[in-house]
């Protein structure tokens, strides 16, 4: 099994999310997250002071495959989410050990 960990823009989700259904993925993880990157410093006003804010608003999905689907499932994640600017995303792969469903105790495989 595979943590497949994406950070994407959040106008990209909703595609990336119907896509990954049509492909079969039943569950994931979908969280707001911050950082940053290449992307230059905005400049942002706040109660008439000015700042640079380096850091852009994501969105974190994670879901965990068959280690067969893996490179699908990040060819759909990459497609649905494409772009030519910059700060399209990321989307990196990690392996799982070990994974349990708490309500039924099931593990491995069973668990997805």
């Amino acid at each position: 099994m595979k943590l497949v960990t994406a950070v994407l823009r959040p106008h990209r989700v909703d595609d990336v999310r119907a896509a990954l259904g049509i492909f079969g993925i039943q569950g994931m993880t979908i969280s707001q997250v911050t950082g940053f990157g290449t992307e230059l410093w905005r400049t942002e006003t706040y109660r008439g002071r000015r700042f640079h804010d380096e850091s852009v608003l994501s969105v974190r999905l994670e879901c965990v495959v068959a280690d067969s689907d893996v490179e699908d499932v990040v060819g759909v994640i990459r497609g649905a989410a494409a772009t030519a600017s910059s700060g399209a995303g990321k989307i990196w792969v990690l392996p799982v050990d070990s994974l349990t469903r708490v309500r039924t105790a099931e593990r491995g495989m069973d668990a997805l």
